[in-house]
């Protein structure tokens, strides 16, 4: 949930002031509808954060056929994108990688793609993601956390070990349904 947090509050840092555009450009975007339900400031403030999270984030870009204008950004599942790389490491395209059976991988020239990419280094082609960064940390943390957690359990309801003077399975039986009652209560017996 921290982490979480502070990625939200990074990615609403950065698309919290919105965007200067011409009437023109701000007519425009105020009509890109991405999956159908997003508007524009959804769509950046997602890929911001998936960016961050997934170390890359995409969105397909959709011109008007003829004129070239831009009429919807779509993102896309960073999971399911490839980038297609030549012998000289350029970007040729990227395919996405079809998420139903039989059907062929979506190919993409590179101006059809809004790519951000996270900390890449040198000639890495995908960015690095947070999480990988502080991954260890944070499930030391949740460890440690969970350890103390056990800790002061048992220091507030310590464990007992009853020697019992029979081998009645039913007299057993009834005396650890009685104890674990009265425990869980938080009783006292008599």
């Amino acid at each position: 949930p921290d982490l979480k947090a502070a990625i939200l509050m990074k990615a609403a840092w950065m698309t919290g002031k919105g965007y200067k555009a011409d009437t023109r450009t701000k007519v425009m975007l105020d009509n890109i509808s991405g999956w159908g339900k997003d508007t524009f400031e959804d769509i950046i403030f997602n890929a911001e954060v998936i960016k961050r999270v997934a170390g890359d984030s995409y969105c397909h870009i959709i011109r008007e056929k003829g004129t070239g204008t831009l009429i919807n950004l779509k993102p896309l599942d960073p999971g399911s994108m490839v980038h297609i790389v030549g012998k000289d490491g350029r970007l040729i395209r990227y395919e996405q990688t079809s998420k139903v059976k039989d059907n062929p991988n979506k190919k993409f020239n590179v101006n059809e793609i809004f790519h951000l990419s996270h900390n890449r280094l040198a000639d890495q082609i995908h960015g690095i993601s947070d999480i990988k960064a502080v991954e260890q940390t944070i499930l030391a943390d949740n460890e440690s956390f969970e350890d103390i957690k056990r800790i002061a359990h048992r220091q507030a309801r310590p464990m007992i070990m009853f020697k019992l003077g029979t081998d009645d399975t039913s007299k057993i039986a009834a005396f650890v349904k009685k104890m674990d009652a009265a425990t869980n209560k938080g009783e006292n017996i008599y």
